[in-house]
C-alpha cells in the first residue's frame, strides 16, 4: 500500500517545469560552448573545458534536483537553520581564505577538494529555506517581518563585503518576493516602501566607487566607451547584429573575435542574440516564462505554508535574476554582475537553481499527502 501511494505522489511531479529547466540548461551548454570556442587553440568539445565543466555541473544539478525532490518538506524545514548557519560560516570563510577576480579585490570562491565553489549561490537557497521556516510560524505581522529582515541582512552584508552587489541584491529581492507572496498586508508593504525610500540615500553613499560608476554609466555608455561602458555597447552591437535568425553558432563576430567580454557569463544573452537572432531570443523567453509560470502555479497549489513559501522564494530568485541579466544585456538596467539562470556558465549557480526546483517538486509531490495519511 505504501508503494502504491508513493507511486501516486511521484506522478504529481510537474513534467513541464522539469522540461523547461532541462531545456534551459541544454540551451546554456550550447551557448557557453560557442562563447568559449575562441579561447581554444584547437577547438573541439573534448578540449573545451568550459563545455566539459558545464555538462558536469548540469549532471550534478539534475541528480541533486531528484534528491531534493525525494526529501520530505518537513525534513527540509527541520534542517533550515543548520543550513543557514553553515552558509553564514562559508560566507565568512570566503572573506578570509577566498580567492577570485583581481578586479576591485573581489573574493568570491573557496576551494573544496580542489573544486572552486561560490558560497554566495547556495546562500540564496539557505535564505529561502530559513525565510520559509520563519514566515510559516504564523500570520505575517511586523514581528515576523523584522525577524525575517534581520535574518536576510546578515548574508547580504557578508556577500556585499566580497564585494558582490548583484548577489546581495538577489537576496534582498528574494526576501521582498517572499514577503509579498507570503501575504503581507498593504500596511506592512507601505511601511516597507517608506523604509526603502529612507535608506536609499544611505545605501547609495555606502556603495563602492566602481559600483556607483556602473549604475551611472548605463545612462550614457558612450561617455566611457573604452572603460565601464565598453561591454554595454558591445552587447548592444551583438544583439542588434543578429537580426531575425542570427549569424549562426560559432559565427558571431563580436563573440568569436573577443570584442564581447565575459560572454560566457554575464553577457551570454548577447551571444544568443548575435548567433541565434530574434527567433533564438524568443525561444529563451518562452522557456523562462514557462518556468516562472509553473513555479507560480506550484506556489498557488501548495497545501502547506512552508512549501508555498519555498516556491515563492524560488520564483523570486529566478525571476529577478532573469530580468536583471536580460535588462543589463539590452541596456535597460545597470550591469551588476548577475548571471542568466540555467544558461550562464557557473557550477554553483546552476546546481543551486536545480536544487531549488527539486524542493519545489518535493512540495508538489506531497501536496495531497495529508489526505492519504489521515
Amino acid at each position: 500500500m505504501r508503494d502504491h501511494w508513493v507511486g501516486i505522489r511521484w506522478r504529481q511531479v510537474d513534467p513541464v517545469l522539469i522540461a523547461a529547466a532541462v531545456s534551459l540548461t541544454f540551451y546554456g551548454i550550447v551557448l557557453v560552448t560557442s562563447a568559449t570556442w575562441q579561447y581554444i587553440d584547437q577547438p573541439s568539445l573534448l578540449t573545451n573545458t568550459w563545455f566539459l565543466k558545464q555538462v558536469g555541473f548540469a549532471i550534478v544539478g539534475i541528480l541533486l534536483m531528484v534528491a531534493c525532490a525525494s526529501v520530505h518538506p518537513r525534513v527540509v524545514s527541520t534542517f533550515a537553520y543548520i543550513f543557514y548557519a553553515g552558509s553564514l560560516l562559508a560566507l565568512a570563510t570566503v572573506l578570509v581564505l577566498g580567492h577570485g577576480s583581481a578586479d576591485y579585490g573581489a573574493q568570491r570562491w573557496i576551494e573544496v577538494a580542489g573544486i572552486p565553489l561560490q558560497p554566495s549561490e547556495p546562500a540564496k537557497l539557505a535564505v529561502i529555506l530559513v525565510l520559509a521556516r520563519i514566515l510559516s510560524l504564523g500570520p505575517l505581522d511586523l514581528k515576523l517581518l523584522l525577524v525575517s529582515a534581520a535574518t536576510t541582512i546578515a548574508p547580504v552584508m557578508l556577500i556585499y563585503a566580497q564585494p558582490d552587489l548583484g548577489t546581495a541584491l538577489s537576496l534582498a529581492v528574494i526576501w521582498v518576493g517572499m514577503i509579498v507572496l507570503g501575504g503581507a498586508s498593504a500596511r506592512l508593504l507601505a511601511t516597507l516602501g517608506v523604509g526603502a525610500l529612507v535608506v536609499t540615500p544611505l545605501a547609495w553613499l555606502g556603495l563602492k566607487d566602481y559600483m556607483r560608476d556602473r549604475i551611472l554609466i548605463f545612462l550614457d555608455p558612450s561617455a566611457d566607451a573604452l572603460g565601464q561602458g565598453y561591454n554595454i555597447l558591445q552587447a548592444q552591437i551583438s544583439i542588434g547584429s543578429g537580426g531575425m535568425f542570427g549569424k549562426g553558432l560559432f559565427e558571431g563576430t563580436q563573440t568569436q573575435l573577443r570584442y564581447l567580454r565575459v560572454s560566457h557569463s554575464d553577457f551570454i544573452f548577447s551571444v544568443l542574440g548575435e548567433e541565434m537572432g530574434f527567433v533564438g531570443a524568443l525561444l529563451l523567453f518562452a522557456l523562462l516564462a514557462t518556468l516562472l509560470f509553473r513555479l507560480l502555479r506550484a506556489f498557488d497549489t501548495a497545501d502547506d505554508r512552508f512549501g508555498a513559501l519555498l516556491c515563492a522564494g524560488a520564483v523570486s530568485m529566478i525571476g529577478f535574476q532573469a530580468i536583471a541579466n536580460l535588462g543589463a544585456n539590452v541596456g535597460l538596467i545597470p550591469v551588476v554582475g548577475i548571471p542568466l539562470p540555467f544558461v550562464s556558465y557557473g557550477g554553483s549557480a546552476l546546481v543551486t537553481q536545480l536544487a531549488a526546483l527539486g524542493l519545489v517538486q518535493a512540495t508538489l509531490i506531497r501536496r495531497r499527502m495529508y489526505q492519504f495519511e489521515a
